[in-house]
């Protein structure tokens, strides 16, 4: 397999435990689109695991400046089983007809939070992060 994890925020920290102890594993943490598309140029029989921000668009870069998958690579994911964890995912993989497990939209920071319930109950990060290591 091959675990992708962009460890962009202190909220991606415990997407590591999803990795952890899985054998023959090749893993990039942070790494740059071309880095991605030649890794899964060269395994292309390989799973995926992606985790970390990103949006309908994709998973996003560790500075936030672009996706490290797009719609302009998303080839290299078809036709092999696709694991996708970040925000609107599944949405992303519907739209590249990818087929795996892909999560929905889900708050895991503040900002996230104030972004989808602007006048919710008050939070703390440490608040959010509880919740989301406890599942």
């Amino acid at each position: 397999m091959i675990t992708i994890l962009i460890d962009s925020q202190k909220d991606t920290h415990f997407l590591r435990g999803a990795y952890e102890g899985i054998e023959d594993n090749i893993v990039l943490v942070n790494p740059t689109r071309e880095n991605v598309e030649k890794m899964l140029t060269e395994h292309p029989n390989e799973r995926v695991m992606l985790m970390g921000h990103g949006s309908p668009s994709g998973l996003f870069s560790h500075d936030w400046r672009g996706y490290v998958i797009d719609c302009r690579n998303a080839n290299l994911l078809q036709g092999r089983e696709v694991i996708g964890i970040w925000c609107w995912a599944k949405n992303f993989g519907k739209a590249m007809g990818l087929k795996g497990f892909f999560t929905s939209m889900f708050i895991s920071n503040y900002g996230e939070y104030r972004c989808h319930f602007p006048n919710g109950k008050e939070y703390k990060d440490e608040e959010i992060f509880a919740e989301i290591t406890n599942f």
